[in-house]
């Protein structure tokens, strides 16, 4: 077999009964989005939701070679993949614990189509390995990076945790289903949204249920602060990462599950003190790892001041971020913005979640203040 190298992208030219061409992640061509381990490079590690890895392919056909970890076959926490070309999910790819060359077929001959593979599920989910791609006849190239990086952090709404489904109110449904992790799909939730929208790359840091002080079943381990940091969020491997996505804008949503407590009886109350000394020091954090970010703090969407009645809770938490912002202006040097969803409304997805049609509607709420916050 020859092999013909040009600057940009490999040829290779097999005939049909001829043994896979082999691209491995090892290799340069593909671009790697958001927060990899890369230290082995034969065998690239990520668990974050919204990973991406992409390339250019001119061809029929090509097999993707996928295998996660620490999770079992078939479980509510199994991982899924999107497979985008050009734009379009085409294909949706379920995580196994042996790795396995899945098929995707293509049929663009006359030109390059981008293929991205799109990590849906959270961290939670397991980690996941690239092994690369095998083909027997096409071309290969790598992307471009965009002009522009977004980071967003926060918890099961940026996820996407169950949005694949929509489920009326009582008595007509009932939204407690629980967590299926083949209901969960990221690439359709507001951050991955608006995104695209503003033509930039996208990473996120978010796991559900998780929150600034406290998680939403009460317990402090594992809050966003703390896995801000990991590579394997929820898993025994504690790697931390080397901030080398290097966004323009971060936008942070987290504290609604530290609000999660007051939702028992009686209601176990959200401790503003701890709440605003865990956020300035997350915040204190971030901007020591990205000091040329700009910042949005972002509130509401899934908390109203209606339930529990009397509590107030939205009205509490958007005055805490608001004079967590006023400070945050005052001590760090990156510049700060502040935004506020509107509250959802019915259907909803999985356990009182955004559906597609909500994620699709906090993205076009935010999309254009952003353009204004960044000139862009």
């Amino acid at each position: 077999m020859k092999r013909i190298v040009f600057p940009f992208f490999f040829l290779i030219s097999i005939n049909t009964f001829s043994k896979y061409y082999e691209i491995k992640s090892s290799s340069d061509l593909f671009r790697y989005i958001g927060r990899f381990d890369l230290s082995d490079t034969q065998n690239v590690k990520f668990a974050h939701s919204g990973n991406q890895i992409e390339f250019l392919f001119k061809g029929k056909n090509f097999r993707i070679g996928l295998k996660d970890t620490l999770v079992k076959d078939g479980g509510e926490n199994t991982n899924y993949y999107n497979i985008t070309i050009n734009g379009t999910v085409k294909y949706v790819v379920q995580g196994t614990s042996n790795l396995k060359y899945h098929e995707i077929e293509v049929n663009s001959m006359d030109s390059f189509s981008r293929v991205e593979i799109f990590k849906k599920t959270e961290a939670i989910c397991g980690t996941a390995i690239f092994y690369g791609i095998r083909f027997k006849e096409g071309k290969i190239k790598k992307t471009e990076a965009k002009k522009r990086r977004v980071e967003w952090v926060g918890d099961s709404f940026l996820v996407g945790y169950g949005n694949r489904v929509s489920i009326e109110i009582p008595p007509e449904g009932n939204p407690n289903t629980g967590f299926h992790s083949i209901n969960q799909d990221g690439y359709f939730a507001f951050g991955a949204i608006v995104s695209r929208n503003l033509n930039a790359d996208f990473s996120c840091v978010g796991v559900s249920g998780r929150g600034v002080y406290r998680n939403f079943d009460g317990s402090q381990n594992g809050t966003i602060p703390k896995v801000y940091r990991k590579l394997y969020p929820g898993h025994e491997l504690e790697k931390e990462y080397d901030f080398s996505f290097n966004p323009d804008l971060i936008v942070i949503k987290i504290g609604t599950n530290d609000f999660g407590g007051e939702m028992n009886v009686p209601p176990d109350m959200t401790d503003s003190l701890s709440f605003s000394d865990a956020y300035m020091e997350f915040l204190q954090y971030v901007t020591q790892k990205n000091p040329n970010a700009k910042i949005v703090l972002a509130v509401g969407g899934g908390i109203t001041d209606f339930y529990p009645i009397g509590l107030k809770r939205l009205s509490r938490f958007k005055s805490w971020v608001k004079i967590i912002k006023e400070i945050a202006d005052k001590e760090f040097s990156n510049k700060f913005g502040f935004f506020e969803f509107q509250p959802q409304n019915p259907p909803y997805g999985e356990d009182w979640h955004p559906t597609l049609i909500s994620q699709k509607k906090f993205a076009a709420e935010i999309t254009p203040y952003l353009i204004e916050f960044m000139k862009w």
